[in-house]
């Protein structure tokens, strides 16, 4: 797959809203450990948890839309796309069954692992290494704030 022509021209749009994405995570894990009260703290850290899921939910629907986008897929990758694309948000609702520290781990790992599909799914596409490496950027920073987030949990015994 070659790079379409729009890409030079959404790649700027792209790593601001990118990396601004990482603002939530940063000001929620910072409010984890800042906030001045047990109550605020907790609802930093909630929060946190509740941004988690919603950015994992999102990156497994880039997996759905390749899948119904990609032409020169096969049926078997197309097939496998869908199905994976569910599956970051299903575990991240699970998330929520466990307590702050696990929770945030989960997410974590998840993040990770859907960094992991996202990059041998990227290769095999031929996907720009504008994107790749945007999408290394953003989940490393996500995945420290959930990181962070489940170390505080687990000291406080949340």
């Amino acid at each position: 797959m070659q790079s379409p022509s729009f890409w030079p021209e959404l790649v700027p749009h792209l790593r601001w809203l990118g990396y601004g994405g990482l603002v939530p995570f940063a000001a929620f894990g910072l409010g984890a450990w800042l906030l001045s009260t047990e109550t605020l703290r907790h609802l930093s850290l909630l929060m946190l948890r509740v941004y988690g899921l919603s950015i994992v939910s999102f990156i497994g629907a880039i997996s759905w839309g390749l899948a119904i986008s990609v032409p020169d897929l096969d049926q078997d990758e197309r097939k496998s796309l869908l199905y994976w694309s569910v599956v970051p948000s299903l575990l991240a609702c699970t998330s929520f069954l466990l307590p702050s520290s696990g929770g945030c781990l989960t997410l974590a790992v998840i993040a990770a692992l859907a960094l992991a599909v996202d990059l041998r799914t990227a290769v095999r596409l031929s996907l720009p290494p504008d994107w790749r490496m945007l999408r290394l950027h953003l989940s490393i920073g996500a995945i420290l704030a959930l990181g962070a987030g489940a170390y505080l949990a687990q000291m406080t015994g949340k």
